[in-house]
């Protein structure tokens, strides 16, 4: 019998299966618990897992996103230095346009110098222009004039269309065509209005250069003539004092007894003109300056009595007082026998050559 029931149990192994009744719903508690821990440990790693692999593609977009940035650097750095070349190829072209820039500097200069050649041309244009513009006005009054007497015979035309279509539309058909030619020669008119406008005004830049140059040309006119004043006063001064020192040391200069030569100085723009007479000679002859040397020369060696060299200078010569000064020291001195070391004696045989003989 059990316990509860009062009675004892016999069997062998009555304890036994007690113990084995209490272990089993132990051991599935157990085992439950356990089950539980290991399923709520599997579900924390599998959070755990997705979280890491949330981490993993972010690190990855961000890995991703690294390597975008790092390759649009590269481009904008390409982009940069591309850039940078075309900067310096403008710079360059640049360059060249400043270089073109003074070419046509260059070539403006020139155009405005020969813009002074075109002051006549531009008078005989306008010229022409004004003789045009009176025609065209001319012809605008002949036109309005036509123009009335059309439109009265429109009016007339008007009043008897039901018999004269045709020569209402012949005279529409004209007027038309009168004034599209007042229209056309009214344009013409105002182009050439435009024209004589910019004419008269480059004519006024012309008139106003011209001025500033005619004052420049009398400033140098002035110029000349005070020098050419300073010259005949410094050549009359040296003559005096000229005279003053052959007076008081030697005899005066003279061309009685001596070989006389006639040397004439001029100068035309650029060239100098020298022209040649000597004694018994009727006239000059023109002559270079080596062959007047040359000549000299030979009559300073052949003639015993010396030369006497007269250099004269027209009224209208050209010359510079240095120019003369030096052209007249320079043939005295070298050839005239008041300039030479000795005075040779003078002849009483040699004819005193006036000097309106020898340019007769």
């Amino acid at each position: 019998m059990s316990s509860n029931s009062g009675f004892v149990d016999l069997r062998l192994n009555g304890q036994e299966n007690q113990l084995q009744e209490g272990f089993w719903p132990s051991f599935t508690d157990i085992m439950t618990v356990v089950v539980m821990i290991f399923m709520m440990a599997m579900v924390i790693l599998l959070l755990r897992n997705i979280e890491l692999v949330r981490q993993l593609r972010a690190t990855m977009e961000a890995e991703r996103s690294a390597v975008e940035l790092a390759r649009s650097t590269g481009e904008e750095r390409e982009s940069l230095a591309l850039r940078l070349i075309e900067a310096e190829n403008q710079l360059a072209m640049e360059r060249i346009k400043l270089m073109r820039l003074s070419e046509q500097s260059q070539q403006q200069e020139s155009t405005i110098n020969d813009q002074t050649d075109r002051i006549s041309q531009l008078s005989v244009v306008n010229e022409d222009l004004n003789l045009r513009r009176d025609q065209l006005e001319a012809e605008n009054f002949s036109l309005n004039q036509l123009l009335l007497q059309s439109e009265t015979r429109a009016n007339r035309l008007e009043q008897e269309r039901d018999d004269l279509n045709a020569e209402r539309r012949t005279a529409k058909q004209q007027l038309t065509d009168t004034q599209n030619r007042l229209a056309s020669l009214q344009a013409d008119l105002d182009r050439m209005k435009g024209m004589q406008e910019t004419i008269n005004q480059q004519l006024a830049n012309l008139e106003q250069r011209y001025s500033q140059q005619s004052l420049i040309l009398m400033e140098t006119r002035s110029k000349r003539r005070q020098t050419g004043s300073r010259l005949n006063s410094l050549q009359g001064e040296y003559d005096e004092l000229k005279v003053k020192y052959d007076r008081l040391v030697r005899p005066a200069r003279s061309p009685r007894g001596r070989y006389l030569v006639e040397v004439r100085f001029s100068k035309a723009g650029e060239k100098t003109l020298i022209e040649y007479s000597t004694t018994g000679r009727t006239g000059f002859e023109f002559i270079s300056q080596e062959k007047l040397e040359q000549r000299l020369t030979k009559l300073k060696n052949s003639k015993s009595i010396g030369l006497y060299i007269k250099v004269i200078f027209p009224e209208d010569s050209g010359l510079s007082f240095d120019e003369a000064w030096s052209f007249t020291s320079d043939l005295h001195s070298r050839y005239d026998y008041y300039s030479q070391g000795t005075t040779p004696p003078a002849s009483p045989d040699v004819p005193l050559n006036e000097p309106g003989k020898a340019r007769q």
